[in-house]
């Protein structure tokens, strides 16, 4: 009877545990009850999760409030890609992708999970465990809403992805610039487009003929919005050392920084500064002068008299 019972209980199949799920408990914050409710989900099945099977039911809302599972209530199914993607966080990988049904894009409804699939839907590949982190550090830094950080990321990859610094520095700087909603984003997107065009209006100014480096926008958004010069004083700081031997935004980063110092902030006090330095030039040059010219002697009177009728 024991034997026949035995080979009753195990004739059904069997649900395994992998150990390295039991390995991960704690970085996913599993208890040994969420172990129950995974084990048991997988014995109905991800496409049989009845909404008459109470102990299903509550497996799902349990796991799916602890971030490890999607609950597609109207289908009466879940799938563990969140899991796997907490997996992948932990292990510094990009995690596998589940190929299942996903949750429709609402407007304004979008959270991060929703960001990434939207975003590998669209651009036909997965996002590395990078760009995730990076997206999810943004949304928790800047306060912004997924929503605008799809357009963010979208204008990012479409423009700035090859250049030299990563998503992260660009969300940087369009916090900087008080990017707070799409209509910012907007002509923060705008200011760079001018900036480019301004900065390479510099560079020829210079004899230069290559594209701005980001340093060299960098450096000019300083000038411009920093020392709160005009784009005319910058052509001009640039012209101002054309007769250099090596012509170069460094000197002319060099010059701005005099100008700053000296509180030199348009043309006419450029034109000023110039005519002290020249009257100081003259006088110098005239003080040298009067040094050179050797003054006449004074003569004694007995040196007027006339001693040649003197006899001795």
């Amino acid at each position: 009877m024991k034997q026949n019972l035995y080979a009753w209980f195990f004739g059904g199949g069997v649900v395994g545990v992998p150990k390295r799920l039991l390995g991960l408990m704690e970085p996913l914050g599993l208890e040994f009850d969420d172990l129950g409710k995974i084990m048991y989900l997988l014995y109905c099945g991800t496409d049989e999760i009845k909404n008459d099977d109470r102990y299903a039911v509550e497996a799902a809302r349990t796991l799916h409030g602890k971030g490890l599972i999607n609950w597609f209530t109207d289908k009466e199914s879940i799938d563990f890609s969140p899991m796997f993607e907490k997996i992948a966080a932990n292990l510094g990988e990009v995690s596998p992708q589940v190929v299942t049904e996903e949750s429709p894009f609402k407007a304004g409804e979008l959270n991060h999970a929703d960001l990434v699939k939207k975003l590998e839907r669209e651009q036909g590949r997965f996002l590395t465990m990078k760009e995730k982190q990076e997206l999810e550090t943004a949304a928790q830094r800047y306060n912004w809403s997924y929503d605008l950080l799809y357009e963010i990321f979208v204008f990012y990859q479409k423009n700035f992805r090859r250049h030299a610094y990563d998503f992260g520095f660009f969300c940087k700087m369009a916090y900087g610039a008080k990017v707070e909603d799409s209509s910012g984003l907007a002509k923060f997107m705008a200011n760079l487009e001018t900036t480019n065009t301004k900065v390479q209006e510099v560079l020829r100014r210079l004899g230069k003929y290559n594209n701005p480096t980001e340093k060299q926008k960098e450096m000019y958004l300083k000038w411009t919005n920093k020392w709160k010069f005009s784009h005319e004083m910058v052509l001009l700081a640039a012209d101002e050392n054309v007769a250099a031997d090596n012509p170069s935004m460094a000197y002319t980063d060099s010059i701005l920084n005099q100008w700053y110092n000296e509180q030199i902030a348009s043309p006419e006090d450029v034109r000023k500064q110039k005519e002290k330095k020249e009257q100081k030039k003259a006088a110098l040059k005239q003080a040298k002068k009067n040094l050179q010219i050797k003054p006449k002697h004074e003569e004694f009177e007995s040196a007027k008299r006339d001693l040649s009728k003197f006899v001795e």
